[in-house]
């Protein structure tokens, strides 16, 4: 009789105590995306990030290389359609050109965390999770949304990259490793328990390390490991400027030489061959556990970076160097090996994943990128822009396989300043602006002018389909 009389306050006290679980920081507060019960069958989705990586830095990268080259897709015209980190991180998320996302410098707060891809994600069903990187100038105070699983920082630093001040799960904490000894832990850790527990959910992981970005901070093992002799370039000889525009001849930081761009390209190989060592393990243990086959594994940078072309250094340039991104894909049970030639970007990761997995259209906000996975498309031109910051003024740009045309604005990012035009097919280097140098052999003329800059225009305006 005691038994039966207490049942009602029994099952009362055990569902309060199931309701009332303390926050463990795998599932997120505001209780958004609160993944369906009904469960995709698409592949997993993996997505490594690297930070201001140039796309000819792979020679330190042999595991990854091997990955994503050899037995991977690998897109040797891969560009940053914005050469900033948190904007470039952005159009990562929501495969949308920053004029449509909103988040033109550091100011991650205007992006509509729903439009993103790991929000469309873990409403089909997805289990997330986000380690490493996060966006610039996010509070710590606050969880990334969308997300089942997260450690996370917002900025490269010698901290960060040391691993302290890391939000894990609903904390801040200090991880005490090395970042990339963490996040490969991290993510062979949520491998193994999607494996074992939720092997009929498939999931979406992203791994963003700090490297290659300034503060340069090598772990001990490779701090004082040969990296190769670097000849430099043409850019970075190049001995006459007046073609260029105020903020290239007097960069705002001072200039960089042969001299310092050596020694930024050797620290920044430092710090990938770490990164190197954890995409290897990684991408073992994801073989290991049988999901290597019917996972779509990404890598890319979020941006490039200048070793002294021009006389500069750092990002945000329209020039090759800082626009053009290492980027490959692999799916095993799906695509074939090989190169594929076309002009890609940052906006098309997006897509290409939500093709992979099959969401419908509807399903998700309209992005600006493509399917890689389409192959009946190709880029005849690509957009790239960026807003005014202390450094590098606001531009925007046409780039195709022959050429490039540069606008520089005024701070209302309207009026045109500045000018520049490069025959990539001659002048890959871009050292003769053909519309303020002395040779104009080749420039276009003004009929041709006005349509590359009415064209332009039309671009820094484009949504969805009618975008490049």
């Amino acid at each position: 009789m005691l038994l039966v009389a207490g049942l009602p306050s029994l099952i009362a006290i055990i569902l309060v105590a199931l309701i009332v679980q303390p926050f463990d920081g795998t599932e997120p507060l505001d209780g958004a995306g609160v993944p369906q019960d009904e469960t995709s069958d698409g592949p997993n989705v993996l997505i490594f990030v690297t930070d201001d990586q140039r796309a000819d830095s792979m020679e330190v990268m042999p595991k990854t290389s091997r990955y994503f080259m050899d037995e991977g897709t690998w897109y040797p015209n891969a560009f940053a359609t914005t050469p900033v980190c948190c904007p470039s991180r952005a159009s990562i998320f929501t495969g949308r050109f920053v004029h449509n996302h909103g988040v033109e410098q550091f100011t991650p707060y205007r992006l509509d965390q729903a439009t993103t891809l790991q929000a469309t994600l873990r409403d089909s069903g997805y289990r997330t999770g986000f380690f490493g990187k996060y966006l610039n100038a996010w509070s710590l105070a606050d969880n990334p949304p969308h997300f089942d699983e997260w450690a996370v920082f917002p900025q490269s630093s010698e901290r960060t990259y040391r691993g302290r001040r890391w939000r894990v799960g609903d904390r801040i904490t200090n991880v005490g490793r090395y970042s990339t000894d963490y996040l490969r832990d991290r993510a062979v850790a949520f491998l193994e328990k999607a494996s074992s527990e939720s092997a009929d959910s498939p999931w979406l992981m992203y791994i963003s390390t700090p490297a290659a970005h300034l503060p340069f901070v090598a772990e001990r093992r490779f701090k004082e490991t040969p990296v190769g002799r670097w000849k430099g370039n043409e850019g970075v000889f190049e001995r006459d400027l007046s073609d260029k525009p105020v903020a290239v001849r007097r960069p705002t930081k001072g200039k960089c030489n042969f001299r310092c761009g050596s020694e930024v390209r050797a620290q920044q190989f430092r710090t990938l061959m770490s990164v190197d060592s954890m995409i290897g393990k990684v991408m073992k243990r994801l073989a290991d556990l049988g999901q290597a086959e019917n996972t779509l594994a990404l890598f890319v940078s979020d941006n490039g970076t200048m070793w002294g072309e021009h006389g500069v250094a750092n990002k945000r340039w329209p020039y090759t160097e800082s626009i053009q991104i290492p980027m490959g894909v692999r799916w095993p049970s799906e695509m074939e090996p090989g190169v594929d030639d076309r002009l890609v970007a940052t906006v098309d990761i997006a897509p290409t994943v939500l093709d992979a997995v099959g969401v419908p259209a509807e399903d998700s906000t309209e992005m600006d990128g493509r399917s890689l996975l389409d192959e009946q498309w190709a880029r005849d031109e690509m957009l790239l822009e960026h807003w005014s910051s202390s450094t590098v003024p606001g531009y925007a740009s046409i780039r195709t396989a022959g050429y490039q045309y540069i606008e520089y604005y005024a701070e209302d990012m309207r009026r045109v300043t500045f000018r520049e035009y490069y025959d990539l097919a001659s002048d890959p280097w871009q050292l003769e602006n053909l519309l303020a140098g002395p040779n104009r052999t080749g420039a276009p003329d003004g009929a041709t002018l006005r349509e590359l800059s009415h064209t332009l225009n039309r671009l820094r305006r484009c949504q969805g389909q009618s975008c490049p």
